[in-house]
């Protein structure tokens, strides 16, 4: 993708993207920041805060629960929305490069919940791509291949530190090992991607 071409793609599909945020991310958010979805709901409803929310985005403020978790959100928003502005898709170095040294940290540790709820945006956010691109409504054939490569890249970025070196012969089940640093989590991120990936068909 060219610079030109990525321009292209934010022009026409702007108003998809933002649509696309809350639908996609609202649900995964409270999932990382509420034990249950009867303690956000009774947040949501109280009379402090209810007459408050005005917007899609007001939500997505509580989905996140903390000002600091917040506002990393929003930082980390604006940061990949201005690169994709400017013609550049992300690429995994760029993306730690944005981080101190010592902001991140690995995890060998089951993760179920981070796990899932990552995978949860990285199915819906392909589909809604591919339905906003108005292709093919299933993930079949080569466009399979770009739903494993989101998943490799977005599950270093929860679990490492650092990209992980992997060689180019290495194959699929080796590298899903290497970026979810156990089987658990493997098996985590293969089970919701497929009821993920059957709830958007």
């Amino acid at each position: 993708m060219t610079p030109q071409a990525v321009k292209k793609v934010m022009l026409e599909h702007y108003e998809d993207i933002s649509k696309n945020f809350f639908d996609i991310l609202f649900n995964p958010l409270a999932i990382l920041h509420y034990d249950t979805a009867e303690e956000l709901v009774g947040i949501l409803r109280s009379p402090d805060i209810a007459p408050n929310i005005k917007t899609p985005m007001d939500l997505i403020r509580y989905a996140c629960r903390t000002d600091e978790a917040h506002e990393d959100m929003v930082t980390e928003y604006r940061r990949n929305f201005s690169s994709l502005l400017a013609g550049k898709v992300m690429s995994i170095n760029d993306f730690y490069e944005g981080f101190p040294e010592g902001y991140l940290e690995d995890s060998t540790c089951h993760s179920e919940r981070e796990v899932r709820a990552l995978t949860q945006v990285v199915v819906k956010a392909f589909f809604a791509g591919r339905k906003a691109a108005k292709g093919e409504s299933s993930a079949t054939g080569s466009n399979q291949v770009y739903l494993f490569r989101l998943l490799l890249d977005c599950m270093q970025t929860l679990l490492s530190s650092a990209p992980i070196e992997m060689d180019d012969d290495i194959d699929l089940n080796a590298a899903f090992i290497a970026v979810c640093r156990n089987e658990h989590n493997m098996t985590t991120m293969l089970n919701t991607m497929q009821s993920a990936s059957m709830d958007c068909v």
